[in-house]
């Protein structure tokens, strides 16, 4: 295939995809540079200049975004200047994920507010998961397959090593790594 009929076939495919959403409320315009679905009951917003997508990294000719607000006054807020990297994963069942300016999210990141479902088997089928605000501040760094908790706080300028699982804060600056992940510079 050459460079012109492969780079219209990823237009269809971006294309195809926005045909698919299903968000309630979706504010502002990104730039999508590879697939991405927005989905849900809630909100999600993009302030001003937001990109979505990356050429020639993992997940662009294969994989997709996907960007939920699942239920009303469920939200999902991505800061001026922010880009995710191909194949993120962000997910608000109630308090909300708020992702700062300029952020960098490698490829295949998750977010997440809540548990989704209880830990004991017996009080799955009927008792609410546990949910808690995410707030991820400007100019953060997320390295590629970073998974957020819910109710983390991530500082500004942070940055958060591959692969690494972060339930619980992160100061200022620091850089953290690891399952769990704990802070290795500062």
């Amino acid at each position: 295939m050459g460079v012109l009929a492969a780079a219209a076939l990823h237009r269809l495919r971006i294309a195809w995809y926005r045909r698919q959403w299903t968000c309630a409320d979706v504010r502002g315009h990104p730039q999508l540079r590879a697939p991405v679905m927005l989905a849900g009951k809630g909100r999600i917003s993009f302030d001003g200049s937001v990109t979505l997508g990356w050429e020639l990294a993992p997940g662009f000719l294969s994989g997709y975004s996907y960007l939920e607000a699942r239920y009303p006054g469920s939200s999902v807020a991505i800061g001026q200047g922010t880009h995710l990297n191909n194949c993120v994963t962000i997910v608000s069942e109630g308090p909300g994920v708020s992702v700062g300016r300029s952020c960098l999210f490698g490829p295949g990141v998750h977010v997440y507010d809540s548990d989704f479902h209880p830990l004991d088997a017996r009080q799955r089928e009927d008792a609410a998961p546990e949910r808690a605000r995410v707030e991820i501040g400007d100019e953060v760094f997320l390295g590629t397959g970073a998974i957020v908790l819910k109710g983390v706080t991530l500082g500004a300028r942070s940055v958060v090593g591959a692969g690494a699982v972060v339930g619980s804060d992160v100061p200022e600056g620091a850089v953290v790594a690891g399952n769990p992940a704990k802070v290795l510079a500062r």
